[in-house]
């Protein structure tokens, strides 16, 4: 038997087997056989050279460690630059197909923090203005009348979660003015202290 050759043909085959296993559904079958072809190989190599060259038998070890990752590397370069390969190697889904909507969750966020009033009763959904926009809506589990006053607090898909402004509260920023506008102004230089130091 010549095991020189048939050691090559299986190592071929093996690799065209690493091809088949990327076109053709096998349900692993094709993997064993593959696996199968390349240990045939080696023992006919082994059969071959182990004794009589083993130059040879150990060129060939090194020949099937580089040679089977570079199939494999290579295949999948080339698929992914073909059109074959756009039907083979399924292509990562676009961000807007993952996130449905993407696009108007990012406007109805930019709408967080500002002010608008109820179009409809919110039980708690229902519909809101602001900023001239009109958006469905809902509370924080309140029920709010037509016509209030209310302030965007979140994004939730395409509606925006609103809370109930009270009109008669005053901004942070007036508060702060308030406060400091209260306080007492520094008499004198608090540094320095008078003693009376009683004379002895």
């Amino acid at each position: 038997m010549n095991y020189d050759l048939l050691a090559l043909v299986l190592l071929i085959v093996g690799c065209g087997l690493i091809v088949a296993e990327i076109f053709l559904p096998s349900g692993g079958m094709i993997s064993v056989m593959c696996v199968i072809a390349f240990l045939g190989s080696g023992w006919c190599a082994y059969k071959a050279w182990w004794e009589t060259s083993p130059a040879y038998w150990w060129t060939y070890v090194g020949a099937v460690i580089v040679l089977i990752p570079t199939v494999i590397i290579s295949l999948f370069r080339v698929l992914s630059n073909t059109p074959l390969g756009d039907r083979v190697l399924l292509a990562a889904p676009d961000p807007s197909e993952v996130t449905p909507y993407r696009e108007e969750e990012a406007h109805l966020s930019q709408l967080i923090g500002k002010q608008g009033r109820t179009l409809t009763l919110l039980t708690p959904g229902g519909l809101v203005e602001v900023e001239g926009e009109r958006l469905h809506c809902f509370s924080d589990g309140m029920v709010i009348e037509p016509q209030t006053p209310v302030e965007v607090v979140a994004v939730r898909g395409t509606r925006v979660m609103v809370r109930r402004v009270d009109p008669d509260a005053r901004p942070a920023d007036t508060l702060d003015e308030l406060a400091s506008a209260e306080e007492p102004p520094p008499s004198g230089d608090s540094s320095r202290l008078d003693f009376d130091v009683p004379q002895g």
